[in-house]
C-alpha cells in the first residue's frame, strides 16, 4: 500500500516537472534553438550581401575607368558609355544596400528572439547588425550601436576582449566611411572633419595597443602595421584635395551614399571617445581592404 502511494505520488509530480521544464530550461532551450535557426538565415543573407557588395565595387571601378576615359578622350560615344556605366554602378550599389538592409533585419530578428536570455551571443549579433547597417548606408545608425557596444565592453574589459577590438575597429571604419561620404557630398570641412578625427583617434590607439604587445608576437606586429596604414589613409582623406579624392575608388565595403536623416548635425552629439588613459581609441586586427 505504501509503495502504491509513493508510485502515485511520483506519477502526480510528472506534470509539475514538465511545466517547470517548459517555463525554465525548456523555454531557454527553445529560445536558443529558434535564435540559432534565425542566425543561420542571417548568415546566409550576410554572404549574399557581401557578394552584392563585391559586384557593386567591380561596377564602381568600371565606372571610374569609363568616366576617366570620357574626360581624357571626349567623344559622344565615350560620354554615353560613361553615363551608362554610372547608371549600372548606381543600380549595383542600390542592390547591395538593399541586401545589407535585409541582413540587418535578419540579425534584428535574432536579437528580438534572444531577448535577455543570452547576453554574450546578443553582443555578437549587435556587432554584426551594426556592421550591416553601415554597409547598407545607415552609417550613423550603425555608429550609434557600435558606440553603445564599445562603451559596454569598455566598462568590463574582461567581458570579451576580442569583440571589443572588433567593435572598435568597425567603429573607426564607420567613422571613416561617414567622413569620406560627407566630404564627397560637399559638406563643409567642420562637419566631415569631426568624423575623420574620430577615425584617426581610434586607429591611432589601435596601432599603439597592438604595438605595445608586438614584442615576440608576429600577429600583434602585423596588426599594428595594418592599423598604422589605416591611420595614414585617414590622414590622406584629410589632406587630399577634393578633386583627387573624387578620382579615387571608394573603400571596397563602403556604401555608395549614406542616409542623411541622422547624420552628425541632425542629432545630439554622443560620440564614444577613446579611453582617457591615452587620449585616443581601442582594438581589432584586420586592415581595411582595397579601395582606400
Amino acid at each position: 500500500m505504501m509503495f502504491s502511494r509513493i508510485a502515485w505520488g511520483f506519477w502526480a509530480l510528472i506534470p509539475v516537472a514538465a511545466v517547470t521544464y517548459h517555463f525554465g530550461p525548456g523555454q531557454t532551450a527553445y529560445v536558443l534553438d529558434r535564435a540559432a535557426r534565425l542566425q543561420n538565415q542571417a548568415s546566409d543573407a550576410q554572404s549574399e550581401a557581401q557578394l552584392a557588395q563585391d559586384a557593386a565595387y567591380s561596377k564602381h571601378l568600371e565606372a571610374i575607368a569609363s568616366r576617366r576615359k570620357a574626360f581624357l578622350e571626349p567623344s559622344a560615344d565615350n560620354q554615353r558609355d560613361a553615363l551608362d556605366a554610372s547608371a549600372v554602378e548606381e543600380r549595383a550599389y542600390a542592390q547591395a544596400a538593399a541586401t545589407w538592409k535585409t541582413t540587418s533585419d535578419r540579425f534584428q530578428d535574432v536579437l528580438t528572439t534572444l531577448g535577455v536570455s543570452s547576453p554574450k551571443e546578443a553582443r555578437d549579433i549587435r556587432w554584426a547588425k551594426a556592421r550591416a547597417d553601415v554597409r547598407a548606408g545607415e552609417i550613423w545608425t550603425g555608429i550609434d550601436e557600435l558606440e553603445s557596444l564599445v562603451t559596454e565592453l569598455d566598462g568590463s574589459p574582461k567581458l570579451d576582449d576580442a569583440l571589443g577590438r572588433a567593435a572598435r575597429e568597425e567603429l573607426a571604419t564607420a567613422y571613416y566611411y561617414g567622413a569620406r561620404l560627407l566630404r564627397l557630398s560637399g559638406m563643409p570641412v567642420q562637419e566631415w572633419r569631426i568624423e575623420s578625427g574620430k577615425a584617426r583617434q581610434h586607429f591611432r590607439y589601435l596601432a599603439e595597443r597592438e604595438l605595445a604587445k608586438s614584442t615576440g608576437n608576429a600577429d600583434a606586429n602585423d596588426a599594428a602595421k595594418n592599423y598604422q596604414r589605416n591611420l595614414e589613409l585617414v590622414l590622406n582623406l584629410e589632406q587630399s584635395s577634393l578633386v583627387d579624392l573624387q578620382g579615387k575608388p571608394l573603400p571596397k565595403d563602403s556604401p555608395r551614399a549614406g542616409k542623411p536623416g541622422n547624420r552628425p548635425g541632425n542629432k545630439p552629439e554622443k560620440s564614444k571617445k577613446p579611453p582617457r588613459e591615452d587620449g585616443r581609441g581601442a582594438g581589432g586586427a584586420e586592415e581595411i581592404r582595397d579601395g582606400w
